[in-house]
């Protein structure tokens, strides 16, 4: 008897990406009644985990696909779904039971469910289809479709899944040969061997292209966590009793597949939040000139090295004044403060803990929980946020997140003894600072920069206290830096190079330190912060 059990993983992950093609197509259907592809895949999706789980021995997910391909090969037959009826709730309910099932599998619990509910609305759903005549035509039209597909399919060959878990044993292993790599260059550059200097480039060449192969693999599109949202997104506006248009964009847009799994909570409470503050209820919106349909649109776009991902609504918008009466009344900022603040630094407030506009507590939304945990989120992988708004109009909150925080290339720089990476995609410019350029205002430095702008001057001698003569370390090297659209320069003592670094996590005592993102290892096995520009202001 042949043992499944090793196949459960395998079985798990296939039975996932099943399950969000049956709730994208099902809500393609809820919207284009007649469309004949969607009912095809989710036939074909609810057939094929019907023969896997009877395969990995799993009987109520087996009989639950087998009661939902019944109504589904109907449906295929009819080539529609009749508008007004309750098909599509009932099969979105089996898809949650399906979910359920594959996920107590996932758990390792063996779990009764009572399932009778289920079986019951679709006995009650299959009669209203039966007596539809359907020509043969079509059905055989579509069998022969599917043989091609799958012939397609032999002639391309077999996809291999691998693990995020052995991708990132593979990784560690090629960092570590990185790092081993670096060191062999320093040494070839003290010795003058043509022997050493070509076995070294060839090094270079070879480590530095497996990298790339090795961070392909860790490359998953977007659609890996945007498919979840669209049921989200319908539920939503059914339990709000709002209408909403969900549109996305950018589902090919390639991500790290470990940012991917840490930016879904961030991106989830977007939306929620756009469905439950943003758009406004049917009557509401008439009474504002708008359609009664709102619309909250989620976008993936690749600019550079980094990947903005963007939720977007046409609904009420960010009341300025209000955010500012709220921070004051909790005591998050004066009255002074807040009469002097701009929008951008209301902006800012959103991110305070506790902060809520909301005027009644529901399961979607309004405990005062969730921006500032987006924020910080976000924050820890190398990325920022920017929100724009506009009262009655909508609101936009873009992430900006890095391709993958594995690899990055470094500026490094020497401060006294010590050697700090500054992340390249932060560093804007680097300028000369002579003493005509400095000013002292209210107990902060600032610089001339480009003429006509003046920004803050931080010196990391004395953010980490790295011990030197003040006078004589008075003037160096200003590395200008950009951290969410703010630019502020940073004197160094050094420049030392440009440089590949592999990014290690920090632990203990230094982890959670604002001013690091990172340590990396030199090539001459020393160790290197690895600066988080906005945590150093």
């Amino acid at each position: 008897m042949v043992d499944v059990s090793k196949y459960k993983e395998l079985f798990i992950n296939e039975s996932r990406e099943h399950l969000q093609s049956i709730s994208r197509n099902l809500l393609t259907l809820e919207k284009e009644s007649e469309n004949t592809a969607a009912i095809n895949e989710t036939f074909r999706s609810v057939h094929t985990l019907k023969g896997m789980a009877a395969t990995m021995g799993c009987p109520d997910m087996e009989e639950l696909s087998h009661e939902m391909e019944n109504v589904l090969d109907v449906l295929r037959k009819a080539g529609k779904i009749e508008k007004g009826t309750e098909t599509v709730d009932v099969l979105l309910g089996c898809l949650d039971g399906l979910e359920t099932l594959v996920e107590d599998v996932a758990s390792g619990k063996t779990v009764e469910r009572d399932l009778t509910a289920l079986y019951k609305k679709l006995d009650y759903i299959l009669p209203t289809k039966e007596g539809v005549e359907v020509s043969v035509a079509p059905v055989r039209a579509e069998e022969k479709r599917e043989k091609e597909e799958e012939a397609g399919r032999e002639r391309v060959g077999p996809t291999i899944r691998i693990s995020i878990e052995k991708i990132q044993a593979l990784q560690n292993l090629v960092e570590e040969l990185s790092i081993a790599k670096m060191r062999l260059l320093q040494i070839a550059s003290k010795h003058a061997i043509p022997e050493l200097n070509e076995v070294t480039a060839t090094t270079h060449r070879l480590t530095s292209e497996l990298l790339d192969r090795v961070m392909e693999m860790r490359m998953f599109p977007v659609a890996y966590i945007f498919d979840r949202f669209s049921r989200t997104v319908r539920d939503l506006s059914m339990k709000t009793g709002k209408e909403v248009d969900f549109e996305v964009s950018g589902r090919e847009i390639e991500l790290d597949r470990l940012v991917l799994d840490e930016i879904n909570d961030a991106v989830m409470h977007l939306l929620r939040n756009a469905v439950d503050h943003g758009i406004e209820k049917p009557g509401d919106r008439e009474k504002a000139g708008k359609k009664d349909t709102g619309k909250v649109m989620l976008s993936a776009i690749r600019e550079g090295n980094h990947v903005v991902i963007s939720v977007e609504d046409d609904g009420r918008g960010v009341d300025i004044e209000e955010i500012k009466k709220i921070s004051v009344e909790r005591k998050i900022i004066t009255r002074e403060e807040a009469s002097r603040m701009s929008a951008e630094d209301v902006y800012e407030l959103l991110g305070a803990p506790g902060l809520s506009t909301t005027k009644k507590i529901t399961d979607v939304s309004g405990r005062g929980v969730g921006f500032d945990v987006v924020k910080s989120k976000i924050k820890s992988l190398g990325g920022s946020v920017r929100i724009s708004t506009e009262k009655g109009r909508g609101t936009n909150v873009e992430l900006r997140l890095p391709l993958t925080t594995a690899i990055i290339q470094s500026l490094l720089v020497g401060v006294g003894e010590e050697i700090y990476a500054i992340p390249l995609d932060s560093v804007r410019e680097i300028v000369a600072v002579g003493e005509e350029d400095l000013k002292t205002v209210e107990g902060k430095e600032i610089f001339s920069y480009r003429e006509e702008q003046v920004l803050p001057l931080l010196r990391l001698k004395n953010i980490f206290d790295v011990p030197g003569n003040k006078d004589k370390d008075r003037f160096g090297p200003v590395v200008v830096v950009e951290r969410d659209e703010k630019l502020f320069g940073v004197m160094v003592d050094a420049l030392i190079g440009q440089q590949e670094t592999v990014v290690k996590p920090l632990e203990g005592m230094l982890k959670g330190r604002k001013e690091f993102a990172g340590a990396t290892i030199l090539g001459d096995g020393s160790v290197a912060f690895i600066l988080d520009v906005g945590g150093l202001i």
